[in-house]
């Protein structure tokens, strides 16, 4: 039994793994726009809203910053507050209290701050 169900579970990762694209779509003034990874530089969450920061420009999708980070590859992004995920490639700079990403500071919680850290720093 225990064959069957590892069987069942390692098909589905293959499945997964076929579908990863390099884009998500989002509703945003009632239209589905296609949001590449590469140009998030980072999610800002205003409740059960969130602030897109892209290249260039900005979207707010009604959707929570929880459902996102979901979506989101999480070796390109990493959670660093409660209302903030950051694209690993755009960060500028960062210290043990905050993290920098086109001028913007962004802090970083004491609940992220030593995965957060522990990430930063290996790379």
């Amino acid at each position: 039994m225990d064959e069957n169900i590892r069987f069942k579970t390692e098909r589905k990762e293959e499945n997964s793994k076929d579908t990863i694209s390099n884009f998500i779509f989002v509703r945003s003034e009632r239209k589905m726009l296609k949001i590449n990874f590469s140009d998030i530089h980072y999610v800002e969450s205003l409740s059960d809203y969130i602030k897109l920061h892209l290249s260039g420009k900005t979207v707010i999708v009604r959707e929570t910053i929880t459902n996102i980070e979901a979506k989101l590859p999480k070796q390109d992004f990493i959670r660093v507050h409660r209302s903030f995920i950051v694209s690993i490639a755009k960060i500028d700079l960062f210290t043990n209290e905050y993290l920098e990403i086109n001028g913007k500071m962004l802090p970083i919680s004491r609940t992220y701050k030593n995965s957060v850290l522990q990430r930063l720093e290996n790379i």
